[in-house]
């Protein structure tokens, strides 16, 4: 994240104030009172101990507002100390210190022109307005490199210090469920324990996933890796997480549990992965046949899906305390990591683990 302080972000952080303000401006894990429901007190405390993601992200994004506020600060200090220097208006001093380490060179121009000349912004421009954009760009950007710069500085010389404690994401709680599918090793059958059962296994990945999101596609080779290395010692469980804006998301999770209910839910999760773009009705249907489910009945779980869909609506409740906001969400015995990683991330966190105990 560059370190240059646009207004429009700050302002962005700013709708959190009121919420922020409740917190204090110590640490959101204390006693204060928060609410009483028919004269039944919670806390602050109470509160964050149950939505860990959620108070977590709030705390980062206070962080983030104050350490932004104070490069903005440190910046206006920088320019004003360079004004008074040399005797000019703020707005000289800055210009003149800019003007003197953004200047652009024509063969810069040249060679960013013929790197972006297929841009659309650029293609219906004359050359004179080609050049302008160009020009303005490298000025902006070097302009980026020297307030990073300054305040790269002004860190090292300690004339920025900020006292605001970085926020330390917690080890969640997650507590393994019985609707949870859970698999040993990195073929679909594999949903005996080996090595490792229950609380046993020494890691235990949980990840909030849909089958339309095209990220979570992505991870599946990475996590069959992890399962058939450290095979004996993991058990992996996936939670839906349906997106609003993904329409067969949905739709997929009750076709894949409905699976579940005759033992075959890493079949089908399987099946839906490699055909990731064939999430229709009848696809589903064609996927139950192909792994031999007594279709008549998978069709009739599909049809009244009630009792799947609490425990969908139940994920989605426990993700969002855990501060899930979108696919894929990974927590590697409690600790949250987020996104389409590559092996080499699951590994470290795994390997970490393992060293521990």
């Amino acid at each position: 994240m560059t370190m240059i302080i646009r207004m429009a972000q700050v302002g962005k952080t700013l709708v959190l104030g009121g919420l922020l303000a409740a917190f204090g401006t110590t640490s959101i894990l204390h006693a204060e009172q928060a609410f009483k429901i028919y004269g039944k007190p919670y806390t602050v405390e109470d509160l964050a101990k149950e939505n860990q993601g959620q108070f977590f992200d709030v705390e980062v994004k206070k962080y983030e507002l104050i350490s932004n506020l104070a490069r903005d600060r440190y910046l206006q200090e920088f320019f004003v100390k360079i004004a008074e220097k040399d005797k000019v208006p703020v707005e000289k001093a800055k210009a003149d210190y800019l003007d003197a380490k953004t200047k652009v060179s024509d063969s810069e121009v040249k060679e960013n022109l013929d790197k972006f000349k297929d841009y659309p912004q650029l293609k219906d421009r004359s050359d004179t307005d080609k050049k302008k954009m160009i020009q303005d760009y490298l000025q902006k950007t070097k302009a980026q490199e020297v307030f990073e710069n300054i305040i790269a500085e002004g860190v090292a010389k300690k004339n920025l210090e900020i006292q605001y404690p970085e926020p330390k994401e917690p080890v969640y709680k997650v507590s393994v469920i019985d609707t949870d599918p859970v698999k040993y090793g990195p073929d679909a059958k594999d949903v005996k324990p080996v090595g490792c059962s229950g609380n046993d296994c020494k890691i235990t990945i949980i990840e909030y996933s849909e089958f339309q999101c095209p990220f979570c596609e992505r991870v599946q080779p990475a996590a069959k890796r992890i399962l058939k290395e450290y095979q004996g010692k993991i058990r992996w469980i996936v939670r839906d997480f349906p997106l609003g804006f993904h329409n067969r998301a949905r739709p997929a999770a009750i076709a894949a549990r409905c699976a579940k209910e005759q033992g075959k839910y890493w079949e089908m999760y399987e099946e839906m992965f490699k055909n990731q773009k064939a999430l229709g009705d009848a696809d589903f249907k064609k996927y139950a046949k192909e792994i031999k489910l007594d279709v008549k009945k998978w069709d009739e779980c599909v049809a009244k899906p009630n009792k799947i869909v609490e425990v969908i609506e139940a994920n989605m409740k426990s993700g969002e305390k855990l501060g899930v906001t979108g696919t894929p969400a990974f927590f590697i015995n409690g600790r949250r990591l987020s996104g389409a990683l590559p092996y080499e991330e699951f590994k470290k966190v795994i390997d970490s683990e393992l060293a521990a105990k």
